[in-house]
């Protein structure tokens, strides 16, 4: 592990905070290695393989306002990292987020742990209204031996940024998240914007509505569509795909607190009403309930980035009394 930092203060005090480079390697860590069935077991434990992040870490501090009956602070802080495989006993591991699908993520030198596996998807043919993939393997034919790295579920930025005012005895603070670069495997839509279909005709598999998404479906020949043609027969999605890949960076309004202390009162050095909301607000383009999310229905580990209905961050509104003695 390897640490370069730089403090810094200025404008008398009144801005400071930190720069930081790191750099760790590490090395012999746990793994699950597949060996030859004929031994009597799928896999065995080893220490081997090295792992980096490399990273940048920003923090500042800063009195905006520093009045008699105000003041205004922020603080504000930033990491960019790089994760990366750097060896591995056995290259390019499949794991399984849940274990009644297709391998969801890969373990392979060169890219950053868990990355996504699938399918690359091409868009929709505008004759025929049939998806179209990749043939990677260039065989003629389109199966799970095409599949690919799609994505990544770590983010290239995140961070966060807190305002704290003051005014008499008022006193208001709101605290927001970022990350930037980061993806989700939504693979719920599979079940959601399934466009009718049944696993080849049985009605009894037909268990979900459709959401407002499919509208952009195709309907007839020069269509340029998101979407498939609907079909009860034919499965027009790519549940495992780069089609299920979608940009979950996120801006999150995390706390909003205001709050009100009252004079001294007998006993009482402080009382202080204050609500507080969390998880007010959040803007994405993710189509999903929450860009935050990692739901895993299997027993491998490194799945992480996948939503398969996972229940989203609650809305959570407070009020309370604070009392000092």
């Amino acid at each position: 592990m390897f640490n370069l930092g730089l403090d810094y203060e200025m404008a008398n005090g009144k801005v400071g905070g930190s720069l930081e480079f790191f750099n760790s390697l590490k090395s012999n860590i746990l793994s699950e290695d597949i060996i030859p069935a004929t031994t009597g077991f799928t896999s065995i434990t080893r220490n081997g393989g090295e792992v980096q992040n490399v990273g940048l870490e920003f923090n500042v501090n800063a009195s905006l306002a520093k009045r008699e009956k105000f003041s205004w602070d922020v603080n504000f802080n930033a990491t960019w990292i790089h994760n990366e495989i750097i060896s591995l006993n056995n290259d390019g591991v499949f794991l399984n987020a849940y274990d009644d699908l297709e391998a969801t993520h890969i373990l392979q030198i060169g890219h950053p742990v868990g990355s996504f596996l699938g399918l690359k998807y091409l868009g929709v043919d505008s004759e025929t209204g049939d998806v179209q993939f990749e043939d990677f393997n260039e065989d003629g034919q389109i199966d799970y031996d095409d599949a690919q790295i799609i994505g990544k579920a770590m983010p290239d930025w995140y961070g966060g940024m807190t305002h704290s005012f003051k005014f008499k005895n008022i006193d208001f603070g709101v605290f927001s998240r970022f990350s930037i670069g980061n993806q989700v495997y939504n693979l719920i839509r599979g079940t959601t914007e399934n466009l009718g279909w049944s696993n080849d005709g049985g009605l009894s598999s037909v268990y979900a509505n459709n959401t407002i998404n499919v509208r952009d479906r195709w309907k007839k020949p020069g269509d340029e569509a998101e979407y498939g043609r609907a079909s009860f027969i034919n499965l027009n999605l790519g549940l495992n795909s780069s089609q299920m890949v979608e940009n979950a960076s996120f801006f999150r309004i995390q706390n909003v607190t205001a709050g009100y202390t009252l004079p001294k009162t007998g006993k009482f050095s402080s009382i202080r009403i204050y609500a507080e909301a969390q998880n007010l607000w959040v803007l994405t383009s993710y189509k999903g309930f929450d860009p935050e999310v990692s739901s895993n229905g299997g027993l491998a580990d490194r799945t992480a980035g996948v939503d398969y209905g996972a229940y989203p961050s609650a809305r959570t509104l407070l009020i309370g009394l604070s009392l000092k003695f």
